[in-house]
Parts: C-alpha cells; structure tokens; sequence
C-alpha cells in the first residue's frame, strides 16, 4: 500500500492532484487510522490512466482551440476571395454588356441603311413602272391603217 505522498513521488504530481484524479476515478481509498490515504498498485495505475488521459484532453482542447482559430482564419480568407470573385464577376459583365451595346449599335445602323436601301429601292421600282406604263401607252397607241394612207396624201 501507498500513501498519497508516495503515489505523488512515483507519478511526479501533488497530493491534490493525486486526491483529485482519486475521486475523478471514484477509487474505493483506504483510509489508515491516523486518516491519511493508503493506494493499492492497481489504484496508483488507474490514477496514471487518468491523469494521462487529462493531459490528452487538454491537448485536444488545445488543439481544437488551435484549428478553430485557423478555421476562423480561412473563413476570413475565404471571404476576401469571394469578395474578389464577385467584384471580378461584376466587371466580366459590365465589359459584357457595353459590348453588347455596340454591337446593338451597329446593328442599328445596318438596319437602318438597309431601310433607307430598301427606299430607294421601291422608289426606283416605282418610277421603272411608271416608265412601262408611259412605254406600252406609245406601244399600244398604233394609229389605224386609214388614217396612216390619209396622212401620206396629206388629207
């Protein structure tokens, strides 16, 4: 049997410490007669377990303290990126549209010359009917036979 000191020694910690991981591991302790704690081998083993294990839980609080300040961090990144992309995104498109207007534009204009072409083009036809008609009115107009033979003897 071992005293709470001598367990202390063996597992470099306190007393406190000793009596604390105790408890945590609710061990049956004896107690001597003059009241100090008596620890069997296997308790002084169950008390190293447990103080073990209460360090790896404060690394792990550690580290996970550690990751979620990073993963703060690139989330904070990641932002600044999506921030980059959208500013980008919106000057792809704004260059996109003013292409687009130019290109409205000339279509605009092709449009209209093709219209005033189309004009023109009706006007021409108009006034190349208007000269068949005038043509096929003088085609048409054939003085009779009689009155051509009079006309030579001038009656």
């Amino acid at each position: 049997m071992y005293t709470t000191s001598q367990v202390a020694e063996q597992l470099q910690l306190t007393n406190k410490k000793v009596l604390l991981f105790s408890k945590k591991g609710k061990l049956n302790v004896e107690k001597s007669s003059n009241g100090t704690y008596l620890f069997t081998e296997d308790q002084m083993m169950q008390i190293k377990e447990i103080y073990e294990a209460s360090i790896q839980t404060v690394e792990t609080k550690q580290n996970d303290q550690a990751n979620s300040s990073h993963i703060i961090e690139l989330g904070q990144k990641l932002e600044k990126i999506e921030e980059k992309l959208e500013t980008k995104a919106n000057e792809v498109v704004s260059v996109q549209i003013l292409e687009h207007r130019r290109e409205i534009e000339d279509l605009k204009k092709l449009v209209s010359k093709l219209g005033d072409e189309v004009l023109q083009l009706n006007e021409n036809i108009t006034t190349l009917k208007t000269e068949l008609e005038d043509q096929k009115k003088i085609v048409a107009f054939k003085p009779k036979k009689r009155f051509a033979i009079l006309s030579i003897f001038g009656v």
